[in-house]
């Protein structure tokens, strides 16, 4: 029968520092530490923003400004994305890959035309639209949108 040789010295207590239990615990504990602290959003990929990335920029010329009043095609698009946002995706989802879109990018979208498209394209907005700000404290209830205060 052949032995298996170690290359550590023998001692009475054979598990080692790495393979303990409590070290593998801390060890990934600090791991989850770390994401956290990145700060990383992992909960959304851009592979789940593809129908907002074909809808959206269609609304882009009139929020940056450029036409004084959407495209028929911009407020059709609203509409798909505000069913998406009531059924499908979800507004939370909408934000972030709007956010994504349009983060850091030359001309900016206006607040002011912001707020005049849903009555633009006699519709609402049931998905926040924004270039910096925090998607997950948005509540969207009823077609209402409403910022929550946790």
């Amino acid at each position: 029968m052949a032995t298996i040789s170690s290359p550590f010295p023998p001692s009475s207590n054979t598990s080692y520092l790495l393979l303990e239990p409590a070290m593998l615990r801390l060890a990934g504990c600090c791991f989850l530490l770390l994401l956290l602290v990145s700060g990383l959003d992992f909960s959304y990929s851009e592979s789940q923003c593809e129908l907002v990335f074909e809808y959206f920029p269609y609304c882009l010329e009139f929020l940056t400004g450029n036409y004084y009043k959407p495209s028929r095609r911009c407020c059709g698009h609203i509409y798909k994305l505000n069913r998406l946002a009531n059924r499908g995706l979800g507004a939370r989802l909408i934000c972030w890959c709007i956010e994504y879109m349009v983060r850091g990018t030359e001309p900016r979208i206006m607040a002011d035309l912001i707020s005049e498209l849903p009555a633009k394209c006699q519709t609402h907005l049931s998905f926040p639209i924004s270039e910096w700000m925090d998607c997950n404290s948005w509540i969207v209830d009823k077609n209402i949108r409403t910022q929550s205060n946790e």
